[in-house]
């Protein structure tokens, strides 16, 4: 089976190109500065390198690159920087480029698994249990916060609310939006998964990059772990000892 990763630079995409690799899969990786990817990774003979900014592709472009995929990987971030914050050229980077990919889908003629990092800071509108969660004074002044001073955090948000309100329908599209709270580094370890955010953004829990990157990893290859979580927004946390 052949992914194409989105954002494989990252610290969580390099997670997933690395275990996609180690299963076997064939990989293709969009990225702007392929010298960040460590040289084993490059030599691998399962990976493609793909050297674009990926919204300057013609669409085109990004149907030949989506061809014979079975699934498309987005783990696109911003930089923490001014610029990847506030630089109006990249303020909706992770929603753009998951609409552009979802439209490309269209041409590409097969089933197309989309699977996107989201964030935990994302409340699900029609899950009542998330809304309990977040309904807290504290948090809700939070949120409004982020939303009027970080763009990336409402880039976030629409990338998440375009999944989850106009995919629906659509044929040759089946999508997961994956919801880890606060990233670390670490292993793979075991790790829980939750229909519905189960703490407070002040005591958000954490999970490891490489555990995100399994369970991605997981949804491409198990039939049954997508058939349990498409259409969804898990949340992602390591187990607890």
């Amino acid at each position: 089976m052949v992914v194409l990763v989105l954002g494989g630079t990252g610290k969580t995409g390099l997670h997933v190109v690395q275990q996609l690799l180690a299963r076997d899969f064939q990989v293709r990786a969009i990225v702007r500065s392929p010298d960040k990817l460590p040289t084993d990774v490059v030599k691998h003979a399962g990976l493609t390198i793909i050297t674009a900014k990926i919204l300057d592709l013609i669409d085109e472009a990004l149907v030949e690159h989506m061809a014979g995929c079975t699934a498309v990987i987005s783990c696109l971030g911003h930089e923490g920087n001014f610029q990847g914050i506030c630089g109006k050229a990249s303020q909706f980077l992770v929603s753009d480029v998951l609409r552009r990919v979802c439209r490309a889908t269209r041409d590409v003629k097969q089933p197309v698994k989309v699977i996107l990092m989201s964030t935990g800071l994302y409340t699900k509108p029609d899950n009542a249990e998330d809304v309990r969660v977040r309904s807290t004074c504290g948090q809700r002044a939070l949120l409004g916060l982020l939303s009027t001073c970080l763009p990336p955090h409402n880039d976030n948000m629409r990338a998440a609310e375009f999944l989850r309100t106009e995919l629906e329908g659509i044929q040759g599209i089946e999508w997961c939006g994956v919801r880890p709270e606060l990233l670390v580094d670490g292993e793979v370890t075991k790790y829980e998964l939750h229909e519905s955010l189960v703490c407070s953004i002040f005591s958000a829990g954490q999970t490891s990059r490489a555990n995100v990157a399994h369970f991605m990893c997981e949804l491409v290859q198990n039939p049954a772990t997508w058939q349990k979580w498409k259409a969804k927004f898990p949340l992602i946390y390591n187990a607890t000892p």
